[in-house]
Parts: structure tokens; C-alpha cells; sequence
């Protein structure tokens, strides 16, 4: 098997290197793919390959975001029943309290680090006198 950028992943491939995005392991790859773990290795080195994992487990990732930010509300207001329960245990109460302080903490941080961001950015533009050469992120 002689791999060149020209070749494309056939489907099977392309569904053992999904698999390795998904955790598995190159035995558990190879036998999704239903070649050898050799010939699954040999395609790991295909040009795409890296390409195709990578995305496979960003997509993973923007789900898995996506589920947390709608539970972000539900999760807060528990995180603070927890701390402000009475009959909690002293010490679940103090990491609640402090995983509550530590959120509003980042988030305050962020916004900041954004602001800044901002005014880097404009005075980069004043200098080089080119908004279209600035990037925003």
C-alpha cells in the first residue's frame, strides 16, 4: 500500500481513525477499520489523518461545551444551595464556596483580559494603520 497526498481515505479507514478520536486504541481501530493494526498504523501516517482526528475531536469538544454552557445556570444555582445548605458538611461546603468564588473569579478575569484585549488591538491597528492585517480572537 503505497500512500500519497492524491490517495483518499477510503470509508473504512476514515471509521478506525474516528474511533481513535473516540478513545479507542489502535487494536480496537484496526479492527473497526477491518485491516491490520499495521496497515491501521501505515494510514495513521496518511497526510488527512491528523486532520481527520482533529476534527473529529473538536466537534466532540463543541458538543461537549455546548452541554455544559446550558447546564451553566442549573449547575450554578446548585453549586450555591450546596454552599448555603445549613446541613451541609463543613468541608463540602467550603469547596462549594470556593468553586462558586473561583467561576465568578475567572469570569471577571476574562472580561478584563478581553478589554485589554480590545485596546491592544486598536492601538496595533493606530500604529500599522491597516485594520485589515489585525486579527481579532
Amino acid at each position: 500500500m503505497t500512500l500519497t497526498i492524491s490517495n483518499e481515505i477510503p470509508e473504512n479507514i476514515r471509521r478506525g481513525l474516528l474511533a481513535k478520536a473516540e478513545g479507542k486504541n489502535w487494536d480496537e481501530c484496526s479492527k473497526i477499520a477491518k485491516i491490520s493494526r499495521y496497515e491501521m498504523l501505515r494510514w495513521r501516517k496518511h497526510p488527512d489523518a491528523d486532520n481527520l482526528i482533529s476534527t473529529a475531536i473538536n466537534y466532540k469538544l463543541e458538543e461537549c461545551i455546548g452541554v455544559i454552557s446550558n447546564a451553566a445556570p442549573d449547575l450554578a444555582r446548585r453549586l450555591v444551595e450546596i454552599a448555603m445548605n445549613e446541613r451541609t458538611r463543613p468541608y463540602t461546603s467550603v469547596d462549594a464556596i470556593k468553586t462558586c468564588l473561583a467561576f465568578l473569579q475567572t469570569g471577571v478575569m476574562d472580561r478584563e483580559n478581553k478589554a485589554k484585549m480590545r485596546e491592544l488591538f486598536k492601538s496595533i491597528e493606530a500604529i500599522e494603520g491597516n485594520p485589515n492585517r489585525v486579527v481579532d480572537i
